[in-house]
């Protein structure tokens, strides 16, 4: 009876979450399911890379609130503008993965690798990214995973700006900024997967 009451309550939180990023996105038709899909890769990709099964839950369900910080009125505009954002825009927007940690930790069940994963899946490889500038190992194996999973679903999916792009198009920009931007292990695991592509 306890088991399926657990069962029920995270059905319910499962539910509750994905309102919420559903209300989010609603605010910008071209980011329609985008962490729905988002969670989905990021789920592929850990699998594939052998990580325990709970853990591969956890990444997805960072995958599916990456961008939960958008909520916050201050981004809607830089959401909504057409035109290429100035400094001190892309300075705002960069804020967005610490507001989206510090909501998620509002949650304490996923305080902790949930909540790495979200504050970091903007840190590349080389410790050019953002928040802190993290490199290499020291990014959360989950934050790594999201870089790619968001970055997969941008470019297979059309924007105000351009057309969606081929997956063999994505495949080269992976191999342009492998050990750059991306993990080059899990670019490696991205150009293998049949299961990525098939989904994508």
């Amino acid at each position: 009876h306890i088991y399926s009451i657990n069962l029920q309550l995270e059905q319910a939180n499962r539910d509750l979450l994905e309102l919420m990023v559903k209300n989010i996105e609603a605010r910008d038709p071209y980011t329609s399911g985008h962490s729905q899909r988002v969670s989905q890769y990021a789920r592929i990709l850990a699998r594939e890379a052998g990580i325990s099964s709970r853990q591969v839950d956890l990444i997805a369900t960072a995958g599916l609130l990456h961008d939960v910080g958008k909520t916050y009125s201050e981004y809607a505009p830089l959401l909504l503008k057409e035109g290429r954002l100035t400094s001190d825009e892309k300075t705002l927007l960069q804020s967005h993965p610490v507001r989206s940690a510090e909501l998620v930790s509002t949650i304490s069940t996923l305080r902790g690798s949930v909540e790495q994963a979200v504050r970091h899946h903007h840190e590349n490889f080389d410790g050019t990214g953002y928040p802190d500038g993290l490199a290499g190992e020291n990014i959360p194996i989950g934050a790594r995973i999201i870089m790619i999973a968001d970055t997969l679903d941008a470019m297979t999916t059309d924007r105000p700006y351009r057309k969606a792009l081929s997956f063999e198009r994505v495949i080269e920009e992976f191999r342009k900024y492998t050990a750059k931007q991306f993990d080059p292990h899990l670019v490696d695991l991205v150009i293998k997967s049949p299961a990525i592509r098939r989904v994508v």
